[in-house]
């Protein structure tokens, strides 16, 4: 027991460490999940997310909250002294639930320990670790066992709040009509000088002011996570470092599998393979036509996940990231965040940027220009500059408060 004891004081330090720190959204919901009754044993909650999302923080800060949690990491040297079987069950002996464990995935057979723990305990499980990759897998494969509690990038809404502790909220529908968008902004003033910020560093709650942070959570998402989830070899460590900075000075446009193979050198097929990885590690995301086989034929446009991303591999060549890149990027990442399917419309040169499926309606949006005309957006058509694109990361989740 004395074991269990050095764990829960680390706990209660670690915690003591971010009592300060404002709460993320997702603190509410997962509280009220911890809450919810179920018909038989509560699944275990698997908190999956890209590092730096702050996953951490979140379990530290409902461990001190939660009269009678206990917290530990399982990279911790007295978890690799028992196992995590052992100290789930020593903890629920003494009376402890929830039990929340992080970096659980540096633990080789913690999901046929979480098995068991399901199998043999009426104890509530929330575990998390710095590979998503990890993570989702881990889920998948305990089945009814867990259950998935995906932990997104801040919004611009999210990230306001945790400068300013203010919540505003708008609609899609003032984002777009011109009008309405600059109604909403005179009316909430503040939020405007938050927006370039909040372009280059701002989806990362804990980064700070430290420069090239976001590179450096990069580079062990490829190094460590990507070795250890994908079996990722030397070769493919250098095409991922070749595709993300190519991609980091491209503007948006089609990305094309067979041009990079040709200009870098590389194998096709090993491009699409680190592609797919990528976009598993969260850093890249793919729109496509609306075809089955958009990805073959090579129609698919390729940017990152986040325009933080993009910024801070631009940062490391030393030149300034394309903004209507990160334009896209933002609004990309915003209308996945509300849950809006996007497509790009077919012979996309002459075409407006993307198609969003708002209830159920297809519109049609350009992306911080008006290059395109009228009659090529149509009736249901959206340019979309600044001021629109602000008021779109104030847009609320169903299930945010």
């Amino acid at each position: 027991m004395a074991e269990l004891d050095k764990l829960y004081r680390i706990a209660l330090e670690n915690a003591a460490l971010v009592s300060s720190y404002r709460k993320r959204f997702a603190y509410e919901k997962l509280k009220e999940l911890l809450s919810e009754k179920w018909p038989g044993k509560h699944p275990a909650i698997l908190i999956s997310g890209i590092r730096g999302v702050g996953k951490t923080t979140l379990m530290l800060q409902l461990f001190s909250d939660i009269k009678g949690a206990f917290y530990f990491s399982a990279d911790s040297i007295l978890v690799k002294t028992s196992t995590i079987y052992t100290i789930v069950e020593q903890a629920y002996r003494q009376g402890y639930n929830p039990i929340f464990i992080d970096e659980i995935h540096r633990y080789p057979r913690w999901v046929e320990e979480l098995k068991n723990i399901y199998d043999d305990f009426n104890v509530q499980i929330i575990a998390s670790g710095s590979s998503t990759a990890a993570i989702k897998k881990g889920s998948i494969i305990l089945g009814r066992r867990a259950l998935d509690f995906p932990l997104s990038l801040l919004t611009l809404r999210e990230f306001f709040y945790l400068r300013e502790n203010e919540k505003y909220t708008a609609t899609i529908d003032d984002v777009m009509d011109k009008k309405s968008a600059i109604r909403w902004l005179a009316a909430h003033p503040k939020v405007e000088r938050y927006y370039r910020e909040y372009l280059s560093t701002g989806g990362f709650p804990m980064t700070g002011s430290e420069r090239g942070a976001i590179f450096k959570l990069v580079k062990r998402m490829i190094y460590e996570d990507a070795l250890s989830e994908f079996s990722l070899t030397e070769n493919k460590v250098d095409v991922s470092e070749r595709l993300l900075g190519f991609l980091s000075l491209s503007k948006p446009g089609e990305f094309s599998y067979t041009s990079f193979s040709s200009m870098s050198g590389y194998a096709k097929s090993t491009i699409y393979e680190v592609v797919s990885m990528l976009k598993e590690l969260e850093l890249l995301r793919s729109i496509e036509e609306k075809t089955p086989k958009s990805e073959a034929k090579g129609t698919i446009k390729l940017l990152f996940s986040h325009p933080n991303l993009r910024v801070a591999f631009a940062e490391q060549l030393m030149k300034e990231p394309e903004l209507g890149a990160l334009r896209e990027e933002y609004f990309l990442f915003h209308m996945a965040n509300l849950g809006y399917p996007i497509s790009i419309p077919k012979k996309m040169k002459k075409t407006p940027d993307y198609i969003v499926k708002i209830n159920d309606n297809p519109i049609l949006f350009e992306i911080g220009s008006s290059s395109k005309t009228r009659e090529q957006l149509g009736r249901k058509g959206v340019l979309l500059d600044d001021d629109g694109l602000i008021v779109l990361g104030f847009v609320q989740k169903t299930d945010q408060k």
